[in-house]
């Protein structure tokens, strides 16, 4: 009977978000080393020129002849080109973009004089699981009551770490009016909410390290995953 009266009532009152387990906050503040060598922002001025006008031909003049890009035996120039569809239909690749929303999060120098974005790759906190925790990229970030833009906001966060709150129906919220596809988290503070995928990152999405060699920068690496 106790069941039966449980679902009554969920057709009764509307669902309500439960409160999570709060966690440390840890924010990471964007960063842009990129201008802090004039022979790489030399260099990051044409790259980004070549990405805007998808100038294949270009791009082969930036890529390090071993680039890496898969976690696999397979490297190289020609397979690099192969990978993300740049031979026959150049135009319609998926590397224009996803290189682009890479390196328009900043570049962070490390110690062996590389340049890697986004610029929080190297320092995402090692306590923080990666496969589980998301970075707010931008400020003042809407957290949503529902995975709505129209919703109720619950708090704004700006570079915050945020834990992923999975359920059934993750990676299925898509809104064509707001382009989101909407995320539940878990904020420091222990509230449940949703925030547009456009504006968190996963420290395990696309990365690019860039490598000078010979007085010539390269991308040496583009990688996704662990």
């Amino acid at each position: 009977m106790l069941n039966y009266i449980s679902i009554f009532c969920l057709f009764l009152f509307p669902m309500v978000i439960l409160p999570c387990e709060s966690f440390a906050t840890k924010s990471l503040s964007p960063i842009d080393h990129s201008s802090k060598d004039k022979s790489f922002a030399e260099f990051k001025a044409k790259f980004v020129k070549a990405l805007k006008s998808k100038d294949r031909k270009s791009l082969e003049t930036f890529l390090d002849k071993d680039i890496h890009f898969t976690f696999g035996p397979e490297s190289g120039k020609k397979e690099f080109l192969k990978y993300f569809q740049l031979m026959e239909k150049p135009n319609e690749s998926d590397f224009w973009n996803l290189m682009n929303d890479t390196i328009q999060l900043g570049f962070r120098q490390n110690a062996e004089g590389q340049m890697v974005a986004p610029y929080f790759f190297e320092t995402f906190p090692s306590e923080y699981d990666p496969f589980s925790h998301y970075l707010v990229i931008g400020k003042n970030v809407n957290v949503r009551e529902d995975a709505s833009k129209d919703s109720k906001t619950l708090q704004q966060l700006s570079y915050q770490i945020v834990r992923s709150e999975a359920d059934d129906l993750d990676g299925r919220r898509l809104e064509k009016e707001s382009n989101c596809n909407w995320k539940k988290i878990c904020t420091p503070q222990g509230k449940s909410g949703f925030v547009c995928d456009r504006f968190v990152r996963s420290p395990l999405d696309y990365r690019a390290f860039f490598e000078k060699k010979k007085g010539q920068w390269y991308l040496t690496t583009f990688v996704v995953g662990d």
